[in-house]
């Protein structure tokens, strides 16, 4: 039945495609040609018989629409709820759940009560119609823009950079935290009346040919690094990041490479980061792509902010990808004292990292992360090499004082401070090499 639903969905995948885009590639046929990857990668998951991502879509199509008012900008769509199943009781943060939701959360979510709040894929953190999150963290120069929020007719609408797990994921957030304020008694959005609009992959895709990616110099470049890329000073020096807009870079060589170190504004949460990498290959010739960045781990005796991670394998959505990484050899010979090599699974929410769903896995997955899979499965599928090495920054198996609620401690700092420093030993012995 599922299946069946996945290719009733194909087809007006393949409508769509035909009717919309194919009359415009005379105009713009870069743009078109992520998308059609697109299009053919959905096509490929149902000829193989993987139900994918897609299945994350046909669910969604199960659920009833929900009828609310919504904006010019945001076409006629069936909207769903998220699962809203996380509470301190069953969710592997326990009691640190509310405060990480809390901080999360848009203030405008929390001002008043409306008939319904609706996240969906919407790049407009400087639209003058839309009101920036109070708490960004703005004292770093990449990952720091969050969700917006606009107002339109009793309803609240909250405006992520478009990616299905994105925006799944923010809906989760408010949901979840409406939901203990619910218990509390506040007066305030019932947490059913919480909705998402499931952003595509070409969703993902327009909304990076509309950023200054496209101003992204990237002829002659053989590595890109993304993720914590103002991390790396030994690396990248004194030269000044370029690019106006969400999107910033610095190039360098190391002997013949020329090294890309590329930054964004946003999160390129869960699958948007598979996309980027998408983007990028179908326009230039990048050999190599390096992730840089944070996860979970899911061994209970591994405490947070004192190992990093990498390795070759995650599960996808039930199916293991799997690359050759290309900083093991550059580990062993300088970072083997503070890394760990493990198994990886990719995960859409940190709302979903419920105890049930980690007994499940323990046994056989050392990491959770909602980027690294993506990532992987673009680059096996775009032909390139590729690598991540992440902090273990949360312990889903067992309560330690540090994780994803109190990350500005200062003893939290001072550890991945020494991380950051085994970083760069591992890049610079990578791309010297």
């Amino acid at each position: 039945m599922l299946r069946q639903r996945v290719r009733e969905y194909s087809s007006h995948v393949c409508t769509i495609v035909a009717v919309f885009l194919l009359p415009t590639f005379h105009f713009n046929l870069k743009t078109n040609q992520t998308i059609i990857t697109c299009f053919a990668m959905t096509l490929s998951y149902i000829s193989e018989g993987t139900v994918g991502s897609l299945t994350k879509l046909s669910a969604s199509a199960m659920l009833p629409t929900v009828a609310v008012t919504t904006p010019h900008s945001i076409p006629a769509a069936r909207i769903v709820r998220p699962r809203n199943e996380a509470d301190v009781n069953n969710h592997t943060m326990g009691a640190s759940l509310p405060r990480y939701l809390e901080i999360k959360v848009h203030q405008a979510a929390l001002e008043k009560p409306y008939k319904a709040i609706v996240v969906h894929g919407l790049y407009a953190r400087y639209s003058p119609d839309s009101i920036a999150f109070d708490g960004e963290k703005r004292d770093k120069p990449f990952n720091w823009e969050r969700p917006t929020a606009r107002e339109v007719e009793s309803t609240l609408f909250i405006e992520c950079f478009p990616g299905y797990d994105h925006v799944e994921h923010y809906a989760e957030i408010i949901a979840n935290y409406l939901k203990i304020r619910e218990h509390q008694g506040d007066k305030l959005t019932p947490s059913n009346q919480v909705f998402f609009i499931p952003a595509s992959c070409s969703d993902t895709q327009l909304a990076l040919h509309s950023t200054n990616l496209g101003d992204f110099p990237g002829e002659g470049v053989d590595t890109v690094i993304l993720g914590l890329v103002w991390h790396l000073p030994r690396l990248t020096g004194s030269a000044e990041w370029s690019g106006n807009g969400p999107w910033q870079w610095i190039l360098k060589d190391f002997g013949s490479r020329r090294v890309a170190f590329l930054g964004f504004r946003p999160a390129f949460w869960g699958d948007i980061s598979g996309e980027v990498i998408y983007w990028l290959t179908s326009r230039f010739s990048i050999k190599e792509f390096i992730y840089l960045g944070k996860l979970g781990g899911l061994k209970p005796d591994v405490a947070p902010n004192t190992w990093l991670a990498t390795g070759g394998r995650s599960l996808v959505m039930g199916r293991m990808v799997e690359w050759d990484n290309v900083l093991q050899p550059s580990v062993e010979r300088v970072g083997k004292d503070s890394v760990i090599f493990g198994t990886h699974i990719t995960l859409g929410s940190v709302l979903h990292e419920t105890k049930t769903w980690h007994a499940d896995l323990v046994e056989d997955v050392d990491f959770v992360d909602p980027e690294i899979g993506m990532m992987a499965q673009a680059a096996v599928r775009s032909g390139v090499r590729y690598g991540y090495l992440h902090m273990i920054t949360d312990n889903l198996g067992k309560k330690y004082d540090e994780d994803l609620s109190n990350e500005r401690k200062e003893s939290v700092l001072m550890n991945r401070e020494r991380l950051h420093r085994v970083v760069q030993d591992v890049m610079e012995a990578h791309l010297t090499r």
